[in-house]
């Protein structure tokens, strides 16, 4: 491809950038500027691809391309849409040289990649302005290192870093930190940074945009008038799992188009990133649990054990409680994979979960073969002294489940070390999750049919 190409493209652009500042901002010249910035997206992500051989290419494919005049970002990825949107303000994107333009795509790429709109959510649940701006802080000094690093020992020289941008001495220098490490994650930059005022901030108050708006000026957005620009308006939700989940098939999508070449290329922090990220969710078993209990639909019972919730002093009105016995069958493999203590623990925490409805729990014990099936009604009822410690096997449990019309609409929860069968037959019951013990949170079933979490001692 003819290098030429993009920069003619880019040149054309800011020709009539120029002519929008003066004051031209009728339609035909927004629709020429639109039309030349598609066409320079495509260049650039033919030239990352042919010319560079690099993974940002790659996952710039797996996007598509939005322009908005009207908004205060520079660019972003929007992720509540499928393919994700690389959205960007062809007016303040491409006053930029070509190169710091390439650096903005990387930077905003390598946001993605690390997951930090659902670390986001995570670390600001409430959507407190001052935690937001601290986050995109830290955020941007944790990519941004990384990509200078890649330009000065990677010889990435098809980018520039930006001047004026965030880094870690950024940090250093706006909070009067000392000893502020570079190439580090932003948590390690938040935790620096969360407790600590910028002195900044209170001058620049009054030219600040609140970036969680998602609000679009109905004026045209030239750098003249933008003010601070937007940072990170990322559209991604409120759910930190759903976010992953949107994000994990960006990645793998993106790693699937590469060969072991261009993979090979991909920094450490990347090549790490897409192995945590297709780890077993690290979501609580219990959460999941409560969850599935919830989906069950249950009737009321008058019972005289329970005070009516809208008159609690009224000893002679019958209070209600669920009809609905819940069904619950505990896989457990005896292959040494779950000692004594944590069955002790799960059904410490399967008791709490169930407390306030009418349950019966089958408890299967198997290793290689089916050890002992027995019903749980109270906790006297575990038997923590399990039986069998042979090969593991699922498909026993399986099919003795699936054998049981009783089973039909209970939930099959399977605590396991992962090693078994890759294939298993379809559980019949109406949900299954699947609780990896031990060190490696992997299960050998393909497919599994149901959820997959690790055991976490831990969890709240």
């Amino acid at each position: 491809m003819n290098n030429q190409n993009i920069i003619e493209c880019l040149y054309r652009i800011k020709d009539n950038i120029k002519a929008v500042e003066s004051g031209q901002t009728d339609q035909p010249i927004l629709d020429e500027i639109e039309s030349d910035f598609y066409e320079f997206m495509e260049l650039i992500k033919l030239f990352l691809i042919s010319e560079r051989d690099s993974y940002y290419g790659y996952f710039l494919m797996n996007m598509s391309v939005r322009a908005n005049f009207y908004c205060r970002s520079i660019a972003g990825i929007k992720l509540n849409t499928y393919p994700p949107v690389f959205e960007s303000n062809p007016l303040l994107l491409c006053g930029f040289k070509l190169k710091e333009i390439i650096f903005i795509i990387c930077h905003e790429i390598e946001h993605i990649v690390l997951n930090h709109p659902a670390e986001m959510v995570k670390t600001n649940p409430t959507n407190i302005p001052e935690i937001f701006k601290k986050f995109n802080l830290a955020a941007d000094a944790s990519v941004n290192d990384r990509l200078v690093y890649e330009i000065e020992t990677e010889n990435r020289t098809f980018m520039t870093a930006l001047e004026g941008g965030v880094y870690s001495r950024t940090l250093a220098k706006m909070f009067g930190l000392r000893n502020v490490r570079s190439l580090e994650s932003y948590y390690y930059y938040f935790e620096l940074i969360k407790n600590h005022n910028n002195p900044e901030d209170e001058e620049n108050q009054n030219d600040e945009i609140d970036s969680e708006s998602g609000d679009y000026s109905e004026e045209i957005i030239t750098s003249e008038n933008c003010g601070i620009p937007e940072d990170h308006n990322w559209e991604a939700g409120e759910d930190a799992e759903d976010i992953t989940a949107v994000i994990r098939e960006f990645i793998n999508a993106s790693s699937e188009m590469m060969d072991d070449e261009i993979r090979g290329l991909m920094p450490t922090h990347f090549l790490e990133q897409v192995r945590l990220i297709n780890e077993p969710n690290k979501i609580s078993w219990k959460k999941i649990l409560k969850k599935y209990v919830g989906t069950i639909n249950a009737g009321k019972l008058k019972t005289r054990t329970r005070l009516n919730r809208r008159q609690p002093n009224r000893y002679d009105i019958s209070g209600e409680m669920s009809d609905k016995v819940l069904k619950i069958v505990v896989a457990i493999d005896t292959s040494a994979s779950v000692t004594g203590r944590e069955i002790a623990m799960i059904f410490n925490e399967i008791f709490a979960i169930l407390a306030k409805r009418r349950y019966v729990i089958t408890v299967i014990e198997c290793d290689s073969e089916i050890q002992r099936i027995y019903t749980v009604r109270k906790s006297g009822d575990v038997q923590t002294n399990v039986a069998g410690r042979g090969g593991t096997c699922f498909t026993p449990v399986i099919e003795y489940v699936n054998s049981e019309r009783y089973f039909r609409d209970s939930l099959l929860i399977y605590f396991t070390d992962g090693y078994g069968e890759s294939r298993i037959p379809r559980p019949l019951t109406y949900r299954n999750l699947w609780v990896i013990t031990g060190h490696k949170n992997e299960l050998s079933v393909k497919d599994p049919f149901g959820t997959v979490v690790a055991f976490e001692d831990g969890d709240n």
